[in-house]
C-alpha cells in the first residue's frame, strides 16, 4: 500500500490516522468494503453514461493536470450517498485532528469525484483548505498518490504573497524534496482513505497505468467560515474545460 524514499529527515511513516495531528497524514485501509465501492461505482458510471463531465487539461511539465470531474453541485443533486460519506468522514476527521473542521462553504469545491484517465497525472501541488480525505474506489496500475507530510513553509497570513510563492517553487523541486522532504507513495486501492493536510502537505499523482479509470471521491474541510480569496478563479480552473488562466490561481 505504502512505499517511502529515504531523505535526510524521514519521520516514520504512519499508516493509520491515529497520529494524523502530529504528522499531518494518515490513512486507514477498509475504510469502505469492495461491495460498497462497487455499489458508488455503479452510481458514477450510470451518471456518466447522460452526463458529460468536464475534462480538465492545464499543461505543468511532466505531471500536467489531466482528469475530469464531478464537482460537488451534482453531487448534492445526483449522489445522496456520496453527500452522507461526505459527513461520516468529516467525524473522522475531527476526532484525528482534535478540533473542529467542517464541509467547505463552497459546494462545488467540498465535495468530488476525480476520474483520472490512463496517462493521465494531477500537478505537484498544496490545497486551499486545510485538510483533503482522499477515498479510491478502485486499484488501478500506476496512479500512486505522492505526498510530502507537513512539507510547506506556510505562510498563514501570506499565503499569496510572493514570498509564499518563492518558497512553494523552491521546495518543489526534485533536488531540494530529495534532499529535505519524506516522499510517501500511496498506491489506489478499493476501500483506503487517505486523510492529509491539504494546505501543508505538498502532493501529486504520479500517471495511470492500464486502460482503467483512476476514480477517487475528495472531500475538504476547513474552519467554520474560512474564506479563499482565490475562489471563482481557482473554480474554474480546477473545474471547468477552458480556463481564464494557464497559470493556477493558488500559485500566482
Amino acid at each position: 500500500m505504502f512505499r517511502q524514499t529515504r531523505s535526510f529527515l524521514m519521520p516514520r511513516l504512519v499508516p493509520t490516522l491515529d497520529a494524523f495531528a502530529a504528522q499531518g497524514f494518515g490513512a486507514q485501509a477498509g475504510f469502505l468494503s469492495e461491495d460498497e465501492c462497487s455499489a458508488l461505482l455503479e452510481q458514477i458510471a450510470s451518471y456518466r453514461s447522460t452526463h458529460e463531465l468536464p475534462e480538465v487539461y492545464r499543461a505543468s511539465g511532466d505531471r500536467p493536470l489531466h482528469y475530469s470531474v464531478i464537482d460537488g453541485e451534482r453531487i448534492t443533486t445526483h449522489f445522496p450517498d456520496l453527500v452522507s460519506l461526505y459527513e461520516r468522514v468529516n467525524a473522522l476527521v475531527n476526532e484525528a485532528m482534535g478540533e473542529e473542521l467542517v464541509p467547505l462553504e463552497d459546494l462545488r469545491v467540498g465535495l468530488n469525484v476525480n476520474v483520472t484517465p490512463a496517462g493521465g497525472t494531477y500537478r505537484w501541488h498544496y490545497d486551499r483548505n486545510a485538510v483533503t480525505a482522499i477515498l479510491y474506489l478502485n486499484a488501478v496500475p500506476g496512479g500512486e498518490t505522492e505526498i510530502y507530510p507537513n512539507y510547506r513553509l506556510f505562510m498563514e497570513g501570506a499565503r499569496y504573497s510572493a514570498l509564499q510563492r518563492i518558497a512553494d517553487r523552491v521546495l518543489e523541486m526534485r533536488i531540494v524534496r530529495g534532499m529535505f522532504g519524506r516522499l510517501v507513495q500511496v498506491a489506489p486501492e478499493t476501500g483506503l482513505l487517505v486523510a492529509m493536510r491539504g494546505n501543508r502537505c505538498l502532493h501529486s499523482v504520479r500517471p495511470v497505468e492500464g486502460d482503467a479509470d483512476r476514480i477517487n471521491v475528495i472531500m475538504a474541510y476547513d474552519r467554520p467560515g474560512v474564506q479563499f480569496a482565490v475562489a471563482p478563479q481557482l473554480d474554474q480552473y480546477l473545474y471547468e474545460s477552458e480556463a481564464a488562466s494557464k497559470v493556477d490561481p493558488n500559485y500566482r
